[in-house]
């Protein structure tokens, strides 16, 4: 199991309080569920069953923009994911 920080003050900003409560909820599901990298291996029916909405990939991208990136068919990377999580990684 891995233990996350989350950003509490996103429930401040305008961006995250414009997001419908759907939107909201695929947002904490993908920072909660994606690897230590930041990227989420695309599984549709898993989201959409978790947090009780149907979710399309095409709906992730157009509401989260440049936040999100699509790797290869199957994948998707939080951009600020690993910043957020472990400040500046030391390349050594």
């Amino acid at each position: 199991m891995a233990k996350r920080f989350t950003d509490t003050v996103k429930w401040d900003k305008a961006s995250f309080q414009e997001l419908s409560p759907k939107m909201k909820l695929v947002w904490i599901f993908l920072c909660d569920k994606c690897d230590h990298a930041g990227v989420w291996d695309v599984n549709l029916s898993l989201i959409s069953f978790q947090i009780g909405f149907k979710v399309s990939l095409e709906e992730i991208i157009e509401t989260f923009g440049s936040k999100v990136q699509v790797r290869g068919n199957s994948k998707l990377y939080i951009r600020d994911f690993i910043e957020f999580q472990y400040g500046t990684l030391n390349p050594n």
